[in-house]
């Protein structure tokens, strides 16, 4: 069986009941989709004191924005496009403009919760989690689903053809899936949580401290900056 049943899972909590259920990381989040004809060119990402705002122009002169404050959760409710106005209407363009041609129906609110502590396994017996269910993450590098898509890949490599490998194989078939992904998920998990308190940071020096230190790095050493996401990015899927 898999349990790809989101982050408050009750199959993770059937399997682990003593783990820690996900926690709130911090901030709450905005996803919106907004007419943008003049916006073009790549996708970028503001940060601010406690907040952040990031473009990513789509197809059908359409942008995708996202926004991220450090409040306490359980809020929400209300004009939610007013609300991202009133904390990012002063920010520079096309921010401003973008939330005038917000409307409340393309607004998301959520709380951000996050599995900080890794699971012991990522399966239990003839059950896997994946996604999610297993190693639930703030969305500081865009990884919650491209993990979720490389469980799945390395779970079908695991169980095989499809003709029973995981109900006729015995209890440990599904071992070689717990030793591909929980190490390497658990470090993503760590390292994004890692950004998202950077980001949350609202005191003015230590604000202007972390806008110094990564400008430098942008200048001094650009390759090592890219190259930061390499582990990331360059995974390669199993082979035969």
């Amino acid at each position: 069986m898999i349990g790809a049943d989101g982050i408050h899972s009750p199959v993770r909590s059937t399997l682990f009941p003593g783990h820690p259920a996900p926690s709130y990381s911090g901030i709450t989040a905005w996803r919106l989709l907004v007419p943008a004809p003049g916006v073009r060119g790549r996708a970028y990402e503001s940060w601010g004191r406690g907040k952040v705002f990031g473009v990513m122009p789509l197809a059908g002169d359409t942008a995708y924005c996202y926004a991220t404050d450090t409040v306490p959760a359980g809020g929400g409710g209300g004009d939610q496009p007013a609300e991202l106005r009133r904390l990012f209407g002063d920010w520079h363009s096309p921010i401003p403009e973008l939330l005038a041609a917000a409307t409340p129906e393309r607004v998301l609110r959520n709380d951000v919760h996050h599995l900080a502590p890794p699971l012991p396994a990522m399966h239990r017996g003839r059950v896997a989690l994946l996604g999610d269910a297993a190693h639930a993450m703030t969305p500081n590098l865009g990884q919650g689903a491209c993990q979720a898509i490389e469980d799945a890949v390395v779970l079908a490599h695991v169980v095989g053809d499809g003709t029973g490998a995981v109900f006729f194989g015995g209890d440990d078939v599904l071992a070689g899936y717990t030793a591909a992904r929980l190490e390497r998920t658990s470090r993503i998990v760590a390292r994004s949580a890692a950004i998202c308190r950077v980001t949350r940071l609202r005191n003015p020096l230590a604000v202007r401290l972390r806008d110094t230190m990564t400008a430098l790095s942008w200048r001094l050493a650009p390759s090592r900056v890219n190259g930061a996401m390499d582990e990331v990015l360059g995974w390669p899927p199993p082979s035969t």
